[in-house]
């Protein structure tokens, strides 16, 4: 995959899927070559019952069937032990999805500012662009600069080919991604010093301690609204997104926040 130009991060998550898979034939004491039809539904339930959506189940199983058929042709496996009419149905209706009220973004702000300054810095720049949590875990300190008195950040390797540079739109934002930015000095390792999933673990906690319906992808929804209620037009808001159309732009601007009653009746 990576010879056919696939992105870094695409082979990522494709190599964190097939590890859950691997441990689940460790746990079973299986080898590859031994699984069967009957160890792909147990898989699949195990899934279920670790609360996986259906969407990333089929991503899942969608993995394994392509690295399976690769077994196969080259004599690593004996034949593919699923299909993809093993994966499970999905609700193809997008749920309407809804940003942040200002009163849960008080109490995110609250929470990520009582954080260490790495994990409170990731969470303000992604606050503040609207960036793929993955894209924040795998930023180095080159990737933000500073340019005519604003803070930019260079996403590579994105998402569908998104590689992009933004501006950290939000000023508090901007201010502290830049003073964590110039407190770690020149290194190599990434600039936050974070995974996706240890980012993504912060946001359960902050769920679970709030009772708010969160994770980090709502982040970039109310990024998305926050410029739709200020009129920013869609097309600019699709490439501080990364998005491939604006139909999905539009997916997540939804959630902005419309006052109706400044309309002049016209009938």
């Amino acid at each position: 995959m990576k010879l056919e130009g696939k992105a870094d991060m695409t082979l990522v998550e494709y190599a964190n899927r097939l590890s859950r898979f691997k441990k689940y034939l460790i746990r079973h004491k299986k080898a590859l070559n031994e699984i069967k039809h009957d160890d792909i539904i147990e898989f699949t339930r195990e899934m279920f019952k670790n609360n996986l959506s259906s969407t990333t189940i089929k991503c899942e199983l969608s993995t394994l069937y392509v690295y399976s058929l690769w077994g196969v042709k080259n004599g690593i496996l004996n034949q593919a032990p699923l299909s993809p009419a093993d994966y499970p149905k999905t609700n193809t209706a997008k749920k309407r999805i809804r940003r942040l009220s200002d009163e849960n973004i008080r109490a995110f702000i609250a929470y990520i500012n009582s954080l260490q300054e790495n994990i409170r810095a990731a969470f303000w720049l992604m606050y503040g662009t609207g960036a793929r949590v993955g894209e924040v875990a795998h930023l180095t300190v080159t990737d933000v600069q500073l340019k005519e008195g604003a803070v930019y950040v260079n996403i590579t390797d994105a998402k569908w080919g998104s590689d992009r540079c933004i501006p950290i739109l939000n000023q508090q934002a901007a201010r502290i991604v830049w003073q964590y930015r110039q407190s770690v000095g020149l290194t190599k390792q990434p600039l936050f010093r974070l995974s996706r999933r240890t980012l993504q673990w912060y946001a359960t906690k902050f769920a679970q301690e709030t009772g708010i319906d969160f994770h980090c992808h709502l982040l970039r929804h109310t990024f998305a609204a926050k410029l739709t209620e200020k009129g920013v037009p869609i097309t600019t808001i699709q490439y501080l997104l990364g998005h491939r159309t604006v139909a999905m732009t539009a997916y997540y601007a939804q959630s902005a926040l419309v006052d109706v009653t400044s309309i002049t009746p016209t009938i």
